[in-house]
């Protein structure tokens, strides 16, 4: 995590130089206002960091934000916005699609789900498209939610909760571990793209929050009840165009 968090950062700033460098040396014919390069420099930021993250979604939509930007310098000023983002889009399901194997390899946490399982009593749950909603219970101490063109809801259940996986594509899921008990401590690993994760979690946890986004979000509701014997359990992993909501209960 700190290695790739410093070539995001690396590639960052020297992107950054470089922009203003060249719009500062009019190297460019077309003139760029202030607040155009800011949101350059902004876009290009979600642009590596979803490269160096292996978000296909985060890499497609900072393009076309980049291309809806300067539309009229590329010429394409008949495409912008709806055509652009609609094409994005459909490039973004593509290339998952396409590329998913190679996204398991690169994100460990999603290689369990990746196989697309149906409940087999050993706490490994997945749905894809073909499959009806439905709402279920797993009672397993390590289990694996897989979500794509759905809506979900997963109750846990068990004494020594340690792991869960949590992989949306372009749906939503949420999952109740309010009748969870943790001894020590425990991983939320989240990977959501164009899709919500509603996580409902005991108010007496230590929640540390290690989640990277791309135009996605982090919110918590209600507040929590932390005491010198409570469990931490770290929520990590990477929301691109994706919301990711905390309740404690």
């Amino acid at each position: 995590m700190r290695n790739r968090n410093g070539i995001f950062w690396g590639l960052f700033l020297l992107l950054s130089a470089a922009i203003l460098v060249v719009s500062q040396m009019h190297l460019i014919t077309y003139t760029f206002s202030f607040w155009t390069i800011i949101a350059t420099i902004f876009l290009v930021a979600v642009l590596i960091k979803s490269l160096v993250y292996f978000s296909i979604a985060g890499s497609v939509f900072s393009l076309a934000f980049l291309a809806i930007l300067f539309a009229k310098p590329l010429g394409i000023t008949a495409l912008v916005p709806w055509t652009v983002l609609g094409a994005a889009l459909l490039i973004s399901i593509g290339l998952s699609m396409i590329f998913r194997p190679l996204l398991v390899k690169h994100r460990p946490w999603m290689r369990r789900s990746y196989y697309k399982k149906q409940w087999n009593g050993g706490g490994r749950v997945s749905f894809d498209r073909k499959v009806d909603p439905d709402v279920e219970t797993v009672a397993e101490s390590d289990i694996n939610v897989y979500v794509k063109m759905g809506s979900n809801i997963r109750y846990v259940k068990s004494d020594d909760f340690k792991r869960a996986d949590i992989d949306v594509t372009m749906g939503d899921a949420k999952v109740y571990f309010d009748n969870v008990n943790v001894l020590d401590s425990a991983v939320i690993n989240v990977n959501a793209s164009l899709s919500g994760v509603e996580l409902y979690v005991p108010k007496n946890w230590n929640i540390i929050k290690e989640m990277n986004s791309n135009l996605g979000g982090v919110t918590e509701v209600g507040v929590a009840d932390v005491t010198a014997d409570s469990p931490n359990v770290t929520v990590r992993g990477l929301v691109s165009l994706s919301g990711l909501k905390i309740s404690y209960v």
